[in-house]
């Protein structure tokens, strides 16, 4: 265990989890790019609750923020696809990859139907659903990552 590593209890570029000697979650790449996508669809969660809990349709903002949370997920579905030969050996690959492979669909789906339902609150309130069903998808990516 490196000194200078808080996040590293395995070593250098290592975060815990797994099996001892095992492969664990990417620190150098994949940790900053989940924690950027967990914020944004933090963001975007609340955000949605506050337009549902008002009675306010999806706007630009909302708009914006969901594109950026898409472009992440994206940006994941890439790098996940580049990196699962590094993922645990008792990772399930395909599964990993049905997870990836969801996360891009959801927010296209969400969006559209938040826009078709403008008249009423619960364009957002789709949204919202939405944006907390990708959250929970992105702790099982970690978890199916590290082998669990």
């Amino acid at each position: 265990m490196s000194p200078g590593c808080v996040w590293c209890p395995l070593g250098e570029g290592q975060l815990g989890g797994g099996e001892p000697g095992a492969a664990s979650y990417d620190v150098g790449v994949l940790l900053p790019l989940t924690i950027v996508l967990i914020v944004l669809l933090a963001a975007l969660a609340v955000y949605a609750a506050y337009l549902t809990a008002r009675g306010r349709p999806v706007d630009n903002p909302m708009f914006f923020l969901a594109c950026a949370a898409e472009l992440a997920v994206v940006a994941q579905l890439v790098v996940g696809l580049a990196r699962i030969g590094d993922a645990d050996t008792h990772m399930s690959k395909g599964l990993f990859i049905a997870y990836l492979a969801g996360l891009v669909c959801v927010l296209p789906v969400a969006g559209f139907w938040g826009i078709a339902e403008r008249e009423s609150r619960w364009g957002t309130g789709v949204l919202l659903v939405a944006t907390l069903g990708l959250l929970v998808m992105v702790a099982r990516l970690l978890q199916l990552w590290n082998g669990s």
